[in-house]
């Protein structure tokens, strides 16, 4: 600013110019030189520029100067979500190269209770709703830049992800802290209210989904400022009062939770028996499915579903009205075996189908004796019928150097046994069929309406060993992303390569591995035939946010491990990564052959050679001992239970005593799921009533509809409540 100065009265014109009464000025109020050209200073205040006469000294005059500051920070105000980032860039006219720092709320740098800011000026919002001050300061000169407000509010949606089924509803909320007056619109899969396709949502958030499996993204958006959060929604395969899978669920937790009539109160030897037995053509090794209200004939049935190791398929009325079946099929002339360790005397369907409710159809692998064995069918559930231009051949090739290869490929082998249960993912609608007993485990996908592979997944292309048998178990599904889990086994001696005794994680999208634990041991486990994919694997509930998600299961050593299912640990020789371990059998092998029961805080295992076992589970862990146990012990690999409750009460576990396999009758047991030192019941007590068909090892019972549902070596056997 060029100053200037009259004198009058003298002929003596010149001035001694000075600042805040130095003459010349200084750095911190700025120079003035003689011709009264001044120069601010970098830092903003107010200042007085005097001229004093050369001539007299008393005499003088004054400006008031006010230097501003012109430093900014851009933007100059923001409103960020919390968790979400802005970039921050400050100018500094007056400074030819500044060297800024930083500051949140006075804090260089900021922390996590008002955000962070990079060096750079990145600002990352803190995870609560509030107000902050973003600023720059230079750090040779001090000078500050006015202070740029960031309102950072929260915004959420509950439940954040979930499962809905088929037809069904699920009220979603979104909660916002930080802004006020905006109102929530709501999408599905980016349309505005959805559709007919993809659901539809109504301005409350109340979602209601189509009849249709599939994964669904629900999105709230703010109004204004316009900011989104999404929520992650996949329609299940489930039905009210339905068992459509093994185990019940794709949790494979084992539990069926609608059971209204069946109590400890009423499941006596008084009160509760055989109601009905249904001859068969076969072995039934899978767990019979059970559908309420299906029209059949042009009448109503509760149906329940059984397949046997003679390639036919039945479907009988659950209440036993009808003695005949609503309707058979053969599928085929099953495969001779004399397999005295395993499945004797022909291998036909061994594995549990899976029911698609919202397409009435049945998926069963069928192993034939003729050509290819193995057949792919999607039946018609009120008829039998093939569907979709069924069957299809199940087979398949990877590239492997393994030693069963041909010219660096590996194909299915004929003498596979297709032992785990089917199941059917409802993210990708493929249905995942799992083989063991052979040079090398495998899971096949395909579609479930085209019938074409999708996808194929060999554990062990470069070695062998790896067969998925479970014991009948079927593979894990995380609904919400579709994910598979699986248990794998070793063949003794198996070269030590591929995911030998391991657990995995597939995806859904191609089968590729996602991540596997490999405990420390396993080259003992190959060595003694110590199978860790005896036992099959059930997903736990989500524990609180301080917790991690599980996976849980084991095998022939009888350790059971409690591993994160979103980072297992892998291997590691000396240790295993895993959140615990926990000895439950009583033998150094052969213990777990079963995939647990999880209900209401419990699982459930019934080890050979020892009596069913409870073990609490809590905040993640489970009790290092059982809280509960039963006094029957059980030969020829313990049991496979089931349960039954409504809800969190009137809980009872279901397991068959198949210890005189080969010589005797099965023996259904029933316990007071809150105590399983109560037993309530057992089908030897009452006499030749309510004896079983011939004992079946490795077989679940079902419940549902106030009935039991027993499939042995020869028949299928209902039990429920008996007339007075």
């Amino acid at each position: 600013m060029q100053f200037t100065a009259s004198v009058t009265g003298t002929t003596n014109k010149a001035v001694t110019w000075s600042v805040d009464a130095v003459v010349g000025g200084n750095a911190a109020s700025g120079l003035i030189d003689v011709s009264g050209m001044y120069s601010a200073p970098p830092v903003a205040g107010a200042h007085t520029v005097t001229a004093t006469s050369a001539a007299d000294t008393t005499k003088s005059a004054s400006s008031a100067l006010t230097v501003t500051n012109t430093s900014s920070v851009s933007p100059a105000s923001v409103t960020l979500m919390a968790g979400a980032t802005q970039a921050f860039s400050a100018s500094f006219p007056a400074l030819s190269n500044p060297s800024v720092i930083w500051s949140v709320d006075n804090i260089a740098g900021g922390n996590s209770s008002v955000g962070v800011i990079s060096s750079a000026g990145l600002y990352t919002a803190p995870s609560q709703a509030g107000s902050h001050a973003v600023a720059a300061t230079d750090a040779n000169t001090g000078v500050s830049t006015s202070a740029a407000p960031a309102a950072v509010f929260t915004m959420s949606t509950s439940p954040s992800s979930t499962t809905v089924a088929p037809s069904g509803t699920m009220q979603f909320s979104a909660t916002i802290q930080g802004l006020a007056n905006t109102g929530v619109t709501w999408s599905v899969d980016g349309v505005a209210g959805g559709n007919a396709t993809n659901g539809t949502i109504a301005s409350t958030g109340l979602y209601t989904a189509p009849f249709a499996l599939g994964p669904h993204t629900i999105t709230a958006s703010a109004v204004s400022p316009s900011f989104t959060v999404p929520a992650y929604l996949t329609v299940t395969n489930t039905s009210p009062g339905a068992v459509l899978t093994y185990h019940n669920d794709d949790a494979r937790d084992g539990a069926f939770t609608e059971e209204t009539t069946l109590t400890p109160v009423n499941v006596n030897s008084a009160q509760f028996g055989k109601l009905v037995s249904y001859p068969v053509d076969g072995q039934i090794y899978a767990q019979p499915l059970f559908l309420p209200q299906i029209s059949i004939g042009g009448a109503v049935h509760d149906v329940v579903f059984v397949a046997t190791e003679n390639d036919s398929v039945y479907a009988f009325d659950a209440t036993g009205a009808q003695t005949t079946p609503l309707w058979s099929e053969s599928l085929g002339v099953p495969s001779p075996r004399n397999d005295v360790d395993g499945i004797s005397p022909v291998l036909g369907i061994t594995s549990t189908p899976v029911i698609d409710v919202t397409t009435n159809t049945l998926y069963v692998l069928a192993d034939i004796s003729t050509g290819p064995s193995f057949y792919l069918h999607a039946l018609d559930i009120t008829s039998g019928a093939e569907k979709f231009g069924g069957p299809v051949q199940v087979t398949g090739s990877v590239p492997g150097t393994g030693w069963d290869n041909s010219g660096g490929t590996i194909t299915l082998e004929k003498g596979c046994y297709q032992r785990m249960g089917l199941a059917l993912d409802p993210v990708t609608n493929m249905i995942y069929i799992a083989f063991g007993h052979c040079q090398h485990g495998w899971v096949l996908a395909y579609d479930k309406t085209s019938l074409a592979q999708t996808a194929i997944f060999n554990d062990t292309p470069d070695g062998a060993g790896g067969g998925l048998w479970a014991s009948g178990g079927a593979p894990a599904i995380e609904d919400v992303s579709g994910d598979i889990f699986l248990i794998t086994g070793v063949d003794q001696n198996d070269p030590p390569s591929g995911f030998n005794d391991s657990f995995l994680r597939l995806s859904s999208a191609d089968l590729s591995e996602q991540d596997f634990f490999q405990p420390d041991n396993e080259s003992w486990l190959d060595a003694n035939d110590a199978d860790l994919g005896s036992g099959a694997a059930v997903l736990l509930p989500d524990n609180p946010s301080s917790t991690p998600r599980e996976v849980i299961g084991g095998g022939k050593d009888g350790r059971v491990f409690v591993v994160n299912r979103d980072s297992m640990g892998t291997f590691a020789p000396d240790t295993n990564n895993v959140i615990q371990t926990v000895q439950v059998g009583v033998h150094q092998l052969d213990n777990i052959f079963a995939t647990p029961v999880y209900w209401n805080g419990f699982l459930y295992y019934h080890c050979d050679d020892d009596a069913l076992k409870a073990y609490s589970w809590s905040n993640g862990l489970l009790s290092t001992a059982p809280v509960s146990s039963a006094t029957a012990v059980f030969g020829m690999h313990g049991a496979i239970a089931s349960l039954s409750a409504n809800g969190t009460t009137s809980g009872i576990i279901w397991d068959i005593d198949n210890s005189t396999y080969g010589t005797g009758p099965a023996v259904l047991h029933a316990y007071d799921a809150s105590n399983v030192a109560t037993e309530l019941y057992n089908s030897s007590q009452a006499g030749a009533r309510d004896t079983a068909g011939l004992a079946l090892k490795m077989t679940a019972p079902t419940i549902a509809g106030g009935k039991v549902f027993v499939g042995t070596s020869n028949e299928l056997d209902i039990y429920g409540l008996i007339a007075p």
